[in-house]
């Protein structure tokens, strides 16, 4: 498991409203609870302080 970091965003590119950090197996993993999430329309995963995905 590693660490990520969900950096809920205002809009694309936009600043950081909300940051949550998550546990999860592999990069998909990480987006895809992004994805699930209901507060997460529009955010960044983040491992090691490099984006690996987003939900748009």
């Amino acid at each position: 498991m590693r660490l990520y970091r969900i950096n809920k965003l205002a809009k694309p590119g936009g600043p950081v409203i909300k940051k949550k950090d998550v546990l999860a197996a592999t990069d998909k993993d990480a987006v895809q609870q992004a994805a699930d999430s209901g507060d997460c329309p529009v955010c960044d995963v983040l491992r090691d302080g490099r984006v690996v995905g987003a939900v748009i």
